[in-house]
């Protein structure tokens, strides 16, 4: 059985970027299709378009958190600031355990690449995982699409 960081090792080296990878890590998460997810990840690897700005695994994994804690009430939305606390939780965390949350930092001037970021996965899904923990979230170990 593979973890969610080994699915998006995968995802990424089958030409992913990592918004991408690290966002289908968690399509069980979300009320929408992974081809969706794919698509809305898209312009967020390589640091927001290869910009090297915020790192595309956090990035993603901000889509994911949006998806979770969102009212979607397109009249009246109450949880902007609810949502946005939570990203600032997962920003914080990360930041901690990265260093940076910077592309072109956490990759020493490097541009991005799977060989470059593939070591970072794993972290991020820890990450991750333990922020969601905060809020009563547990992601399962072993959802289906894990062994596909």
């Amino acid at each position: 059985m593979k973890t969610r960081a080994e699915f998006a090792e995968q995802q990424h080296s089958k030409g992913a970027n990592c918004a991408q990878a690290i966002a289908l890590a968690y399509q069980d998460l979300v009320p929408i299709e992974p081809q969706h997810l794919y698509r809305a990840a898209e312009g967020f690897g390589g640091g927001m378009g290869q910009l090297q700005e915020t790192c595309g695994l956090l990035t993603g994994l901000y889509i994911v958190m949006g998806f979770l804690f969102s009212d979607g009430n397109l009249e009246k939305g109450q949880s902007k600031l609810q949502t946005y606390e939570k990203i600032r939780a997962l920003h914080a965390a990360f930041k901690q355990e990265f260093g940076a949350v910077n592309c072109l930092e956490l990759l020493n001037g490097e541009k991005p690449n799977f060989i470059k970021c593939k070591d970072k996965h794993a972290k991020a899904c820890k990450v991750f995982e333990e922020v969601l923990a905060r809020y009563g979230i547990t992601a399962a170990q072993d959802p289906d699409f894990l062994n596909n």
